[in-house]
């Protein structure tokens, strides 16, 4: 966790609304939680270690290392109670508490080896209904597909996804490492998730800017997860502001993890894609692996490049309009951020 600001500064991070776009159940078991759900399904973690130096991000030595990690966490949750606990702790301490308003959850059914997609499902709609009782923090979910996995996998995810559908389950996304599982590989999933109207995204993140594209034109997607290396080609830079792409940006962990390539790290990417147009919002990935929180990611930002209420403000306004909401929903949403942007002085939205 980066070092506080001035007392001022970190008042408005805490009090700032945050729309949540880029946040992993996977990736947001606190180490306290993997430890109990460890004790209560008998499992031995990797190589006997504890939660904490299980969660040491500094041993990350590249997007592997971090994905075993993550193998790990979902090894332990493995009932509906696991991910209702899951879900509950991420929207409330780790979100409402935080200045989280709403948040889209990424599930990785295929990180859950065994556990029915229904039983995830149920646990995480539990936690979610839960969690808006208790805070009034309203939230959606997303099925992530493993890169790792086969295309006839991913579409029997789909599948999955169609057979049991619900309202709050309003999309799908990729991710894992985009090195081994290329976009184009899961065209045939994505389509039939588009068919059935479900929304689309993917992480491109260690890809180059062409991956982009791919996920546009080929899987139809309506946002880039990451994206940093879009900078690198100055055309489809330009059609992604001119089309209104919006980025979900985690500049903690990808500048943690080195997987983004930059070479100075994510923030430098996120200050060119902000001057260039872009439309990108903030997030924390996957917080507790990355020694991180909603709040954080703001702090590292106003640290490194400057940023204060202008930008915070605007990114969260971005993620309100990319929120995957029915025009009820995101108006209720867009009234309750701009009346908590008011009261800290931002300016009206133009």
């Amino acid at each position: 966790m980066d070092e506080p600001l001035d007392g001022a500064t970190e008042a408005l991070l805490l009090a700032l609304p945050k729309v949540s776009l880029h946040n992993h159940l996977i990736g947001a078991v606190s180490a306290r939680t993997v430890l109990d759900l460890a004790r209560k399904h008998d499992v031995v973690l990797d190589g006997g270690r504890d939660a904490e130096s299980l969660y040491d991000h500094d041993s990350y030595e590249d997007l592997d290392e971090f994905l075993r990690v993550l193998d790990v966490a979902g090894s332990v949750m493995r009932d509906a109670d696991d991910f209702r606990r899951v879900a509950f702790e991420t929207l409330t301490d780790g979100g409402a508490a935080l200045g989280v308003v709403h948040r889209e959850i990424f599930l990785s059914p295929p990180g859950h080896p065994g556990v029915p997609y229904r039983t995830i499902i149920d646990g995480v709609l539990a936690g979610m209904r839960e969690a808006e009782a208790e805070t009034g923090i309203t939230s959606r979910m997303v099925i992530g597909l493993n890169r790792n996995d086969s295309a006839s996998a991913a579409v029997e995810l789909v599948e999955q996804v169609i057979e049991y559908r619900i309202d709050e389950v309003v999309g799908i996304g990729l991710d894992y490492s985009e090195l081994i599982g290329p976009p184009a590989r899961f065209v045939e999933a994505f389509r039939l998730a588009g068919r059935s109207g479900l929304h689309r995204t993917a992480h491109s993140e260690s890809g180059p800017p062409a991956n982009i594209e791919v996920i546009l034109d080929e899987l139809g997607g309506e946002r880039i997860d990451h994206g940093y290396h879009v900078v690198d080609d100055d055309r489809i830079t330009a059609r992604c502001v001119d089309e209104g792409i919006t980025f979900t940006c985690t500049p903690v962990s990808s500048d943690i993890g080195r997987y983004s390539g930059s070479g100075d790290g994510s923030h430098r990417r996120i200050a060119q894609m902000v001057d260039a147009g872009l439309r990108i919002t903030i997030d924390s990935d996957d917080p507790p692996m990355f020694g991180t929180d909603a709040v954080n990611d703001f702090r590292a930002l106003a640290r490194a490049l400057g940023y204060g209420l202008p930008e915070f403000a605007g990114f969260t306004r971005n993620a309100v309009k990319a929120a995957w909401l029915d025009d009820s929903d995101r108006a209720t949403l867009n009234q309750a951020v701009e009346s908590r942007l008011s009261a800290l002085g931002a300016h009206p939205a133009q």
